[in-house]
């Protein structure tokens, strides 16, 4: 028996060559969901990072405080003992600054001294055993595309991260020549 080897016309061919549009159709149903939501996750993920750096700047600078505040006064261009403003400010924004600058394209961080009753006021002076509380806030730009418009707000794509710390003010039990 001889078989055929002519290719088959009619309508059985043009219903095959419509199946390999729908499953294209299918896998694309399929696929940008799920590619939307990898998007979603790793976006997610450099903001929980960039919010855990703004947080160790937090610390860092609260830190840097308890040390600079008490610290002589010459070294700071004779800003008094236990004042946060002029090159004591700059040297505690400084130190908040360096956790920061992993980020990739960081703004100079916001760096506060909140009063201990919950006020909006800066604190400027402290005293020997008083708690010194330092903020830090940063803006995160996101970065992946069409994650940043779900994750970090609708067109600017960017994100305010704010952390707050605070360690008690030890100081020096001497006076400074």
């Amino acid at each position: 028996m001889r078989r055929s080897t002519a290719p088959i016309a009619g309508p059985s061919r043009s219903i095959a060559r419509a199946e390999g549009g729908a499953i294209y159709v299918e896998f694309l149903i399929a696929f940008l969901p799920l590619f939307s939501f990898f998007l979603c996750i790793v976006q997610l993920a450099m903001l929980q990072t960039a919010n855990l750096i703004v947080k160790h700047a937090a610390v860092v600078a609260t830190r840097a405080a308890v040390v600079i505040l008490p610290d002589d006064p010459a070294k700071y261009g004779g800003v008094g003992i236990n004042r946060a403003e002029g090159a004591r400010r700059e040297k505690i924004v400084q130190a908040a600054t360096i956790p920061l600058s992993t980020l990739e394209n960081f703004p100079l961080p916001e760096v506060r001294f909140p009063t201990n009753e919950g006020g909006d006021d800066d604190r400027v002076a402290f005293g020997r055993d008083d708690l010194i509380r330092v903020q830090v806030t940063s803006f995160y730009r996101c970065r992946v595309p069409l994650a940043r418009t779900l994750v970090c707000g609708a067109i600017i794509g960017i994100k305010r991260l704010r952390a707050e710390a605070s360690l008690p003010n030890q100081g020096a039990d001497y006076g400074y020549n």
